[in-house]
């Protein structure tokens, strides 16, 4: 095998921004789902059986905490609760792993 062979080989291999782009292109538009999670806890059978209109259910997470952004069961982001109108959002405070959005 001659050195311009290899060498073109190892170019082949070189991962550029612009071919991963190119690659995810056909699914740019595809939905998936994300989800905002409040908090968690946990309880009993028995508890959650107890449950009727006006319980409260206290969760392991601390008010002003930021809230974890989940796809797929792997969070994404942490973000802050804010009001748009009549409706909630989220402003996006940080990102769990830069270098692995999606």
């Amino acid at each position: 095998m001659s050195a311009k062979r290899n060498e073109r080989i190892e170019t082949d291999r070189v991962v550029t921004f612009e071919n991963v782009i190119a690659d995810l292109m056909p699914f740019i538009d595809t939905p998936f789902k994300l989800e905002i999670q409040l908090g968690q806890t946990r309880m009993t059978i028995r508890d959650l059986l107890d449950l009727e209109v006006g319980s409260i259910v206290e969760l392991k997470k601390s008010a002003g905490e930021p809230m974890d952004v989940v796809c797929k069961g792997r969070p994404l982001m942490r973000g802050e609760v804010t009001v748009l109108e009549d409706t909630l959002g989220l402003r996006i405070v940080e990102i769990v792993d830069p270098s692995r959005k999606v």
